[in-house]
């Protein structure tokens, strides 16, 4: 054999070593295991001579087996285990795919059906699966498709009568985008602006101004698109007839409050207008035909009166008392004559004056900018006869000088007249005050929504007189209302002032209020908004 000196276990062994070394035997060709273990000789001097060898390696003693069987039998073992695994993995996915078709099966019929659901067949149910998981998820995707169904039923049921609803109204409906393209309108709306009812369906989408000319609506809907606000205004639609509507925008929101256009509404108010036109004719007419005969009566009454009174005393020696007291029953009932063509003279020039108003309230507004304070104070002089006679004092008070644009003449007319019941009604030796300021105030809902303050001009007019009862405030500024009839006859009063009052104010843009607690006195309140002054 050759040396194997050099071999692995016995290079350990010569170091004092155990030596193993697992290889293939070149003599026997055979993968061999090999132990070697050396054989060591112990010098029993060596305690007394430290520099003497302590132990020596006599001989090596190695031994080898061949491992060829013990790797057939690992090598069994390992085709047992994988015939084994193969078996098990084979088993595992029988059994897996019998599970995912069980559990795939119930899950694909519920796609199938959800996409029925989809593509709007709610009435399909889907089949109930043997899992409880997918039991219940069956059971209320089936009670999600039958809610679905009832509502859908019913925004159906709801669309189709406002459907009719919107088809058979008279007052035009119109929905429009941000773009101002046409959502919906009805047949009265596509009347309005000259197209058959045929045509509705092929208006929708268009833009407003290729369905009307009327520059005035197509400003009034950009108007409507921007501003978050009701607009309401009176328009006229030139065609065979000019018709007036009041036009009203509401803004369209959906459930997210994001808004998707504005829906306009045309009420055709032709007639109204003209029946008021009527009106307001006829009275001024009339108004200014009765006053022509009334002032040449109570001309003559004077005249009569102030002969009566020559003849008095022309006979007061030459006749006897008797005859003086017929003078003096005649005067009598000439007073009461003259009384009341006094008072049809004031009712007369009342209707004119509000004939008057309610023209230039139709009218184009013309205002120029004069100092409150003036206004006021001529109001005051106007009054000072009356107030005289009953001894009241009329105090001004204002902090400012306040300019406003205004029509000084109906102005110091509606001032006249609030201060004239604020005399009537009051006691001998009271006093009446007039404020004027300028104040910040939220005066509105609408202010108090968008967050803006309105400035204003406030002119108070305040008694101590006899009041006014609650259940009178909401309409004293109608005309020919009295609080106290038989008193406002004795006062000379005709039931219009207030209404004159009402309609001055509202042609400047402004607010009149009132606060009255009977027996203590009322607050009237004319404010003036911040139009008004530029």
């Amino acid at each position: 054999m050759e040396n194997h000196k050099h071999r692995y276990e016995i290079a350990l062994a010569l170091k004092n070593k155990k030596g193993v070394s697992i290889r293939k035997s070149g003599t026997l060709g055979e993968n061999m295991i090999y132990i070697a273990l050396p054989v060591i000789y112990r010098n029993a001097t060596a305690k007394q001579n430290l520099s003497s060898q302590e132990n020596e390696v006599l001989w090596i003693i190695r031994v080898a087996i061949s491992i060829t069987a013990i790797e057939e039998q690992i090598k069994s073992i390992q085709n047992n285990i994988v015939i084994a695994l193969l078996i098990t993995v084979t088993a595992a996915a029988i059994a897996s795919l019998f599970v995912a078709r069980r559990i795939t099966r119930p899950i694909e019929e519920m796609r199938i059906g959800a996409n029925n659901f989809a593509n709007g067949n709610l009435t399909a149910l889907l089949p109930f699966p043997d899992s409880e998981e997918l039991f219940q998820l069956a059971l209320t995707m089936n009670l999600m498709a039958q809610t679905l169904d009832e509502k859908i039923k019913n925004l159906e049921d709801r669309g189709m009568e406002l459907e009719a609803i919107h088809s058979s109204m008279k007052e035009g409906v119109i929905a429009v985008d941000p773009d101002e393209n046409i959502i919906t309108a009805n047949n009265a709306a596509a009347a309005m602006l000259g197209h058959s009812a045929d045509m509705i369906d092929m208006i929708k989408g268009l833009k407003i101004y290729e369905i009307s000319r009327h520059y005035e609506l197509q400003k009034l809907i950009r108007k409507a698109l921007s501003n978050p606000e009701p607009i309401e205004d009176d328009i006229v639609l030139s065609g065979a007839d000019d018709n007036i509507y009041n036009v009203h925008s509401t803004a369209l929101c959906n459930s997210s409050g994001v808004r998707l256009g504005t829906l306009i509404i045309f009420h055709d108010i032709t007639r109204i207008r003209k029946l008021e036109t009527m009106h307001k004719d006829f009275s001024a007419n009339v108004s200014h035909e009765l006053k022509t005969p009334l002032t040449s009566i109570k001309g003559f009454i004077e005249t009569l009166e102030n002969l009566i009174r020559e003849q008095r005393v022309y006979q007061y020696d030459v006749e006897n008392g008797d005859r003086d007291f017929k003078n003096e029953q005649a005067i009598k009932f000439i007073k009461i004559i003259q009384k009341n063509v006094d008072r049809l003279i004031a009712l007369i020039n009342d209707l004119l004056a509000l004939s008057r108003v309610e023209r230039e309230e139709g009218s184009t507004i013309c205002l120029k900018s004069h100092d409150i304070t003036q206004i006021i104070q001529g109001a005051i002089d106007a009054c000072s006869i009356i107030s005289a006679s009953k001894n009241i004092t009329i105090e001004y008070v204002s902090k400012d000088k306040i300019i406003a644009l205004i029509d000084p003449i109906l102005m110091e007319q509606a001032i006249v007249n609030l201060l004239d019941n604020a005399i009537k009604y009051s006691s001998p030796g009271d006093k009446v005050v007039i404020t004027c300021e300028q104040e910040i105030q939220q005066a509105t809902q609408k202010s108090q929504a968008t967050g803006k303050n309105n400035q204003s001009i406030v002119m108070s007019i305040t008694d101590s007189g006899a009041g006014i009862g609650k259940e009178h405030l909401s309409r004293i500024f109608n005309r020919f209302y009295r609080v106290d009839k038989a008193r406002s006859r004795n006062m000379g009063g005709t039931g219009l002032g207030l209404a004159i009052v009402k309609h001055i104010v509202k042609y400047h843009k402004g607010e009149v209020f009132v606060t009255s607690i009977p027996g203590k006195g009322s607050i009237f309140k004319i404010v003036l908004p911040l139009t008004t002054l530029q």
